[in-house]
């Protein structure tokens, strides 16, 4: 995302980013939760949320993703979309049950790339949300399938609280377009 005049050049904006719509589970596809895909439905949304995120001007430097493959293709299209030649990998940390401490961690591996999409599950999203912005693990934050929030720092990896630049719906993002 283009830095604002009075943003210094050293800000680090994380955009974390909850999977589209997948088959539902035992839909008798085999492969277990992991491997549910996302739905044809879940495809075209994800196209229109990332249309709205580029509307607004947002370009990561990074996307980094569960491997579950409905988060690695939501990451794929959000990517495609946004920034095709932004490097994409993936971090177990993003997988469910994983630590917001091993995610940061592996984020600050390559910390020169300040503009960074994570795309994971719930409910760790809204832990690491919360958490990343000083609200405690009992907050109230939830991310719907396609949503996604933006989270500024001064410096990474963080030292204090980031500040909430945005937390957009599914629906907004596709009103975007």
């Amino acid at each position: 995302m283009a830095s604002k005049p009075e943003e210094s050049e050293s800000s680090y904006d994380l955009c974390i980013m909850r999977h589209g719509i997948a088959a539902d589970r035992g839909n008798g596809m085999g492969g277990g939760d992991a491997e549910r895909p996302l739905t044809v439905e879940g495809k075209e949304r994800m196209e229109e949320i990332a249309k709205g995120l580029a509307r607004i001007g947002f370009a990561p430097q990074w996307v980094v993703s569960s491997s579950y493959v409905r988060a690695a293709e939501t990451a794929r299209i959000v990517a495609a979309s946004l920034s095709p030649e932004v490097p994409l990998d993936y971090c177990k940390a993003l997988e469910p049950g994983g630590a917001p401490e091993a995610l940061l961690a592996f984020l600050a591996r390559n910390s020169e790339r300040r503009t960074v999409l994570v795309v994971g599950h719930e409910p760790d999203l809204s832990q690491l949300a919360a958490r990343l912005m000083g609200a405690g693990r009992h907050a109230n934050f939830v991310f719907k399938k396609g949503g996604c929030c933006l989270i500024s720092f001064d410096e990474f990896p963080p030292a204090a609280p980031g500040r909430l630049a945005w937390w957009l719906t599914p629906r907004i993002l596709r009103k975007l377009t």
